[in-house]
């Protein structure tokens, strides 16, 4: 979610000068708390020290980047599960 909400602040600060303005003025936390950050987050990202508004969004990247969890992979079945007679299978290994 952290992300998303990275992604629509790139994006209003495109449209909406008054995000780039927020920033140069200090004032960036009023439109974050406008976002779905976590507090924690939102705390990290309102003490991003930057010289431009590009600058800020690439390090602000890194952080959200590093906060979300990675997301756990789909541990799919054997294709052969329920193809092969357990049975069978057990005669199998002992011939070989």
């Amino acid at each position: 979610m952290s992300m998303k909400s990275l992604n629509q602040l790139v994006a209003r600060s495109i449209i909406d000068p008054a995000v780039v303005m927020a920033f140069r003025s200090g004032r960036i936390g009023d439109v974050l708390a406008e976002l779905d950050f976590t507090p924690d987050l939102r705390q990290q990202l309102e003490g991003i020290e930057s010289a431009s508004w590009a600058e800020f969004a690439v390090l602000s990247y890194r952080y959200v980047k590093a906060a979300e969890k990675p997301v756990a992979r789909i541990q799919l079945p054997s294709p052969l599960t329920g193809l092969i007679d357990d049975q069978a299978q057990a005669n199998e290994e002992q011939v070989a």
